[in-house]
């Protein structure tokens, strides 16, 4: 592999994307989490020039870059698209929602540098929640049963697949956008904080472990790394706060092979992509993908025994994956913390 140069590693909430002002811990918790984690391995690779951006209205950050960029929302775009064309690589961390992953990966292809994740197709596929499950049920993969209602047909759609259900908008990201309903008066709650603008998918809810297993992607397919433990309290809304990797659980093998199976189902998934599921008595269901890097990157790191960013850049530079990668000890990773 010939290393690219210069890399420009973005995280859309805390870099200067996001309309208001960064929560923590939250998704800037999040976001904060896995730029420190990137760049401590991209550091650890060598001689590559490191450049990121942060948000100009927070105090500025010790970060492992070479070139820190200070962006507002009012010049991120602009901002954005001269790094990423004085970059040779792009590894782009932003919410699917609202297009704004798949919006940079386009920026980034259209100024010449090269993507260090999903292609933009990819990310829309994965990031619309209902089109992702069409795709992974035509694959014959095990899913929740739902449907796409919209907000005022999801009384009568949520009577006719039963509670406890999980209502989710289709282009949400995280447990903001995910709440789980009992009965008739929870689910008024969700749809009063989900909105009354956008589909809803419902899911019938299933018990069990929750847990996301961490794959690399590249065009001529897909490996698993990784399945990992979620901190998950589902509620209105679900509330995220961390996980735990290895997890060790007896669904773990058939876990790895099904979010394998997942991320191929996709086409244009590359890097560093999370598959979300539910194990439990029943065994492995889906739940959702995450084309991009999710903060399981800070536990994974910590656990394999190759540099991860190395592993990323290979799959996205060089269509290379690894036959097999060793894995030692555990790992905890929550939102916020340094890596």
């Amino acid at each position: 592999m010939n290393a690219p140069g210069t890399i420009l590693v973005h995280e859309y909430v805390t870099g200067g994307g996001w309309p208001r002002l960064p929560d923590m811990p939250g998704l800037a918790g999040l976001g904060a989490t896995i730029l420190r984690a990137v760049l401590a391995d991209m550091r650890a690779l060598g001689p590559a020039r490191l450049m990121t951006t942060t948000d100009a209205r927070l105090p500025l950050p010790d970060l492992e870059a070479d070139t820190i960029v200070r962006l507002t929302p009012d010049s991120h775009v602009a901002g954005f698209a001269a790094l990423a064309a004085a970059a040779e690589a792009v590894l782009v961390v932003a919410p699917e929602e609202g297009g704004i992953l798949a919006a940079l990966s386009e920026i980034v292809l259209a100024v010449g540098s090269r993507l260090l994740g999903s292609l933009p197709e990819g990310v829309r596929a994965a990031g619309d929640k209902w089109a992702c499950r069409q795709r992974l049920r035509e694959a014959g993969l095990p899913l929740p049963e739902g449907v796409l209602a919209a907000p005022r047909q999801a009384g009568s759609a949520a009577r006719d697949l039963g509670f406890p259900l999980v209502a989710k908008i289709v282009d949400g990201q995280g447990g903001g956008g995910v709440c789980l309903a009992r009965d008739a008066a929870e689910l008024d709650a969700a749809l009063a904080l989900l909105g009354e603008d956008t589909p809803l998918v419902l899911e019938r809810y299933h018990q069990g472990t929750h847990a996301s297993v961490s794959v690399m992607a590249a065009a001529s397919g897909a490996v698993p790394l990784c399945l990992n433990g979620q901190d998950i309290r589902p509620g209105i809304p679900f509330a995220y706060r961390g996980g735990v990797t290895p997890l060790d659980h007896p669904e773990a093998p058939a876990a790895l092979a099904l979010a394998a199976r997942a991320v191929r189902a996709i086409p244009g998934l590359r890097g560093f992509v999370g598959v979300d599921m539910v194990l439990g008595e029943q065994g492995c269901r889906l739940i959702e993908i995450n084309p991009r890097v999710t903060v399981a990157y800070a536990g994974v790191r910590q656990v394999i025994a190759t540099n991860l960013a190395q592993v990323l850049l290979q799959a996205c530079l060089d269509d290379r994956l690894p036959a097999g990668l060793e894995t030692r000890g555990k790992a905890v990773f929550c939102p916020g913390e340094a890596p």
